[in-house]
């Protein structure tokens, strides 16, 4: 035990925090959000907003996911920290935020729409970044992790960063949001816009959360 006390993530960066209201009730139940999973691919819509309680619920069980690892047990550190892009988001203000888990609260690191950044730095076509209501970036101290326990390390940060995916997966599924988890974005871009050059925090995903278009094309796999 204490083996990746050393690997833990630092505390939010940003600046005062700006308080998220308490996570929203689920609209479906844990059964039926599996069921409901899917990508979103291109099918984000911003006319509709993100209610910010349906965003801290998002945040707050994607932070949960993140604590403790198979090696030290549910209360070993958190290895990961969370970023979100605000676009659409009710009663936030577009900008780039550290989340704080503890506080419940999202910080401020860089204000201002943040639209034209994740299009340009997002290598494929299959999603307008900017459409979508937030898009969240998981965070891993990478080189930590594997000083603190050798190789194994990377099947532990693979492990940990595919539960805080498959959690906003299921949670957007729960509170009936859009959801699309990519590889393809320049995570060197987003060190520099986040802050985290000449640090060990690497960006290993980007989680889109949003509404989607109404009324979309669809296959009934349950019915065919």
């Amino acid at each position: 035990l204490g083996a990746l006390d050393a690997a833990a993530a630092g505390p939010p960066a940003g600046g005062a925090p700006v308080p998220l209201p308490p996570a929203a009730p689920p609209l479906r139940e844990v059964t039926a959000a599996l069921r409901a999973r899917r990508s979103s691919f291109g099918r984000f819509d911003a006319t509709r907003a993100v209610a910010a309680d349906r965003l801290a619920a998002v945040l707050a069980d994607c932070a949960a996911a993140t604590v403790g690892s198979d090696a030290e047990g549910p209360d070993g550190p958190r290895l990961t920290a969370l970023y979100v892009f605000v676009n659409h988001v009710e009663g936030v203000e577009p900008g780039a935020y550290a989340y704080d888990p503890d506080g419940h609260a999202l910080r401020l690191v860089v204000p201002g729409p943040p639209g034209p950044f994740l299009q340009r730095t997002y290598f494929l076509s299959n999603y307008n970044l900017e459409q979508a209501g937030a898009v969240l970036v998981p965070t891993v101290r990478t080189a930590a992790v594997l000083d603190a326990v050798g190789d194994r390390g990377y099947r532990l940060v693979g492990a940990t960063v595919g539960a805080v995916a498959q959690t906003f997966y299921t949670t957007a599924a729960a509170h009936d949001l859009g959801a699309g988890v990519a590889l393809g974005f320049d995570n060197i871009s987003y060190a520099e816009e986040l802050g985290l050059t000449g640090t060990d925090e690497a960006a290993l995903l980007i989680m889109l959360l949003g509404h989607e278009r109404p009324r979309p094309a669809d296959f009934r796999h349950e019915i065919a």
